[in-house]
């Protein structure tokens, strides 16, 4: 049977849509960011990093921070905290969207963020269960995945306080019901955004999200016992730290900008983690990197890795648009280079001196002079007459 060119176009397109449709995306926006990383692909395991870090409880999925990809996908999409902030009442919003058919490049709420897609697209269950382990990890205790309604007045969801820091975790069903929640709740532009947004796959092998830790009442951290199954929408009930027994999350705590880095910081760290942990992630200037590897010692050493800080100059545009550069140094990247600054006091100081120096010696040279005959005759004394 021969196919004709109006058969095979719809076939194209219905293909393109579905395509499209089964995409998996990761919307972040922050407030003080300046600029937003080229969008790219990423792998669930690393998505799984950013939303991690962004959500503070990166000390649960520590055993793959050491993946290159990872490290170059938190230093894009993760959180940065500025050195020398201002501590203020901080807001952390979490949404997770899920069943959306059309693509979500037109979405107008999210056209100021950041993006990243997702390959493999992971399983739905799954899911919607480490979005919702996630909140579990921040706060404590169960939560059941609630959705958003738009007519009821409820606008608050899921929120657990930390200090001054706010975590908000919604359940959006439409990418309506999405624009609306941007609309209804106050200070959206002044909070630190991440957007999940899942197709309905459920033909996709479980366990892409890779394993992780949770919160146990016994111990601080607890390994997974099932590795990402397929879950329905009522979640698989864990047991849960109580408040008085759940661990401190320390994750803000170390990443506190208001005061500076006190001490002597060392030029290497042996782990990421302890890098990113110590030089609160390069103090917003650059980012850890594996700096060199020690091939001679053993495979079990502490020591063999060198993690250290990259930093990386800031642009600046102003509103006349004129550009600065202000270029970073430091093992933590929290020193300014002030070297053009120093030049320019140095240069002008020797120039003033220079300045001085010939003036008062020209009034010296001048001094040191003898007066002309003319003005010795001048003041002679009187003649005697006789």
């Amino acid at each position: 049977m021969k196919l004709s060119p109006s058969t095979i176009l719809p076939a194209l397109c219905w293909g393109a849509s579905l395509a499209s449709a089964a995409s998996a995306a990761f919307y972040t926006y922050d407030p003080h960011s300046r600029s937003h990383p080229q969008s790219r692909t990423l792998s669930p395991v690393a998505a799984r990093l950013v939303l991690a870090q962004r959500a503070g409880v990166e000390e649960y999925h520590s055993a793959d921070l050491d993946r290159e990809e990872v490290i170059d996908a938190i230093n894009d999409f993760g959180v940065r905290t500025l050195l020398f902030e201002e501590e203020t009442h901080k807001r952390s919003m979490f949404i997770y969207l899920e069943g959306v058919k059309e693509t979500t490049e037109s979405i107008p709420v999210l056209k100021d963020h950041a993006s990243f897609t997702l390959d493999p697209v992971p399983e739905s269950a799954s899911s919607r269960e480490l979005f919702m382990d996630i909140a579990r990890q921040v706060g404590s205790g169960d939560w059941k995945l609630s959705k958003y309604e738009p007519n009821s007045g409820e606008t608050e969801g899921k929120v657990f306080q930390n200090g001054n820091h706010e975590y908000h975790f919604y359940h959006a069903g439409s990418i309506t019901e999405l624009e609306q929640l941007f609309q209804s709740v106050d200070g959206m532009k002044s909070s630190s955004i991440t957007v999940m947004i899942m197709p309905m796959n459920t033909s996709a092998t479980p366990g892409s999200w890779g394993t992780y830790e949770m919160p146990n009442a016994e111990s601080p951290l607890r390994k997974r016992q099932q590795k990402e199954v397929p879950l329905e929408l009522e979640p698989i009930v864990k047991q849960a730290p109580s408040k008085s027994d759940a661990t401190p999350f320390t994750a803000s705590k170390s990443n506190k900008t208001g005061e500076p880095l006190r001490g002597i910081l060392p030029a290497c760290f042996s782990t990421l983690s302890a890098c990113q942990k110590e030089t609160r992630n390069c103090t917003g200037h650059g980012r850890c990197t594996l700096y060199h590897s020690d091939k001679s010692r053993n495979e079990k050493s502490s020591a063999k890795d060198c993690y250290s800080c990259q930093c990386k100059a800031t642009v600046y545009t102003d509103k006349e648009g004129r550009i600065s550069t202000t270029t970073w140094g430091g093992p933590a990247c929290q020193k300014k280079d002030i070297s053009i600054q120093f030049w320019l006091i140095a240069l002008f100081s020797v120039g003033m001196m220079f300045l001085i120096s010939f003036g008062i010696g020209t009034i010296w040279t001048m001094g040191d002079e003898e007066l002309p005959s003319v003005i010795g005759a001048g003041v002679s004394g009187p003649v005697k007459r006789s």
